[in-house]
């Protein structure tokens, strides 16, 4: 028979497991953006990471890096049409009538400037 101290020792176990698969499956997504005059420049690290710019309406998020390529998601806040892009370092394309340019990769991070097309 099960003592009351070996069953929480083990509810704990199991508790801790469980925790821990949890949190290995997120991942931490950080933002940074800034706007002068319709002119900004976004900062985003990692998977899921987005940020809403106002001044241009739209808002923009790493849905995937791969190595020397970033695919991003725009969404207009208007309700037209949503789209996706990939982009190389160095490249620009017109997104829900936002100029978007890949600045740079570093691993996770991204560096974007935005700006109307």
């Amino acid at each position: 028979m099960e003592t009351a101290a070996a069953a929480s020792v083990r509810r704990m176990a199991t508790s801790l497991v469980l925790l821990a698969a949890v949190v290995s499956g997120c991942s931490v997504t950080t933002t940074q953006s800034r706007c002068e005059n319709a002119q900004c420049r976004i900062t985003l690290s990692g998977v899921g990471a987005d940020t809403e710019i106002e001044q241009l309406g739209v808002t923009i998020e790493i849905a995937a890096i791969g190595g020397d390529t970033v695919t991003l998601a725009v969404y207009g806040e208007d309700g037209g049409p949503d789209e996706q892009v990939e982009l190389s370092e160095g490249e620009s394309a017109e997104v829900v009538g936002v100029q978007v340019t890949l600045e740079s990769i570093d691993g996770d991070n991204i560096d974007l400037s935005a700006r109307p097309g």
